[in-house]
């Protein structure tokens, strides 16, 4: 079965099950359930939205342009995956959302 893709703003966004506690890159909101496929992830640069908000979104894909597709790509050769992170080293002292992709930092 084929999942359906949503492209928006160069953004290609599928339905997608959360494991853990995750913000909406548009609303700033938790994305809640448990059962089913809570929000809507883009496939290109990972970032995660409720449902409701997907085509709410302005912002174009990040990593459509050339200096993403290089990091990208020197990335994925270095480790083997897409990665569109740049992690520092850092202790955060209360809980803390990525503003890309909504995951929790720890």
């Amino acid at each position: 079965m084929r999942r359906r893709v949503h492209q928006i703003n160069g953004h290609k966004f599928m339905a997608t099950y959360l494991r853990q506690p995750t913000y909406c890159s548009h609303c700033r909101e938790f994305i809640w359930g448990v059962f089913g496929k809570q929000g809507y992830q883009c496939q290109v640069c990972t970032c995660v939205v409720h449902k409701r908000c997907h085509h709410l979104i302005v912002t174009a894909c990040t990593c459509q342009n050339n200096i993403n597709k290089v990091d990208s790509k020197v990335a994925e050769q270095r480790f083997g995956i897409n990665i569109p992170h740049k992690f520092s080293i850092h202790n955060y002292k209360v809980p803390t959302f990525c503003d890309h992709c909504g995951s929790l930092l720890w």
